[in-house]
């Protein structure tokens, strides 16, 4: 179910928009789906991993730094905001294969890698959040918002 679900995720996007069928509500339910699956991610992989304090520390401040920002882009444009920037994006990859990368590079250095992706990228869309004047679910980075 986790390899079916990473694949379908890569996969929806492009064939929406090579179908012509993307829209707002599917972009919306695409960052849903993410949250969801992180979420579920975590709820399996924290019993079953010897996570130290300081990794349970680094989840619980990357989910801070997102929700933050869910809620700031929630009262600036009433209604769900997550990016789907270049960095979420790499994010993403980066933590569909944490289970990889933990088998074959052990916890520390996976952990680490993974947590470098997803906080920069929660980092970036937090800022980008709190600089924007209106919601764009597609925009590329902090540096180029076009």
């Amino acid at each position: 179910m986790y390899i079916y679900s990473v694949v379908t995720d890569f996969i929806d996007g492009p064939i929406a928009r090579k179908t012509n069928s993307a829209s707002n509500f599917g972009a919306f339910m695409d960052s849903a789906a993410d949250m969801l699956f992180v979420l579920i991610a975590l709820f399996i992989f924290i019993p079953i991993i010897d996570f130290t304090s300081l990794m349970i520390a680094g989840i619980v401040l990357i989910l801070f730094v997102r929700f933050l920002g869910f809620g700031i882009g929630f009262k600036k444009h009433r209604t769900f905001t997550m990016l789907h920037t270049y960095a979420n994006k790499a994010g993403g990859v980066i933590l569909a294969f944490f289970p990889i990368f933990y088998g074959v590079l052990g916890l520390e250095i996976s952990f680490i890698i993974t947590f470098a992706a997803i906080f920069l990228s929660s980092l970036e869309e937090l800022i980008i959040t709190i600089r924007s004047k209106e919601l764009n679910r597609n925009v590329i980075s902090l540096f180029k918002q076009s």
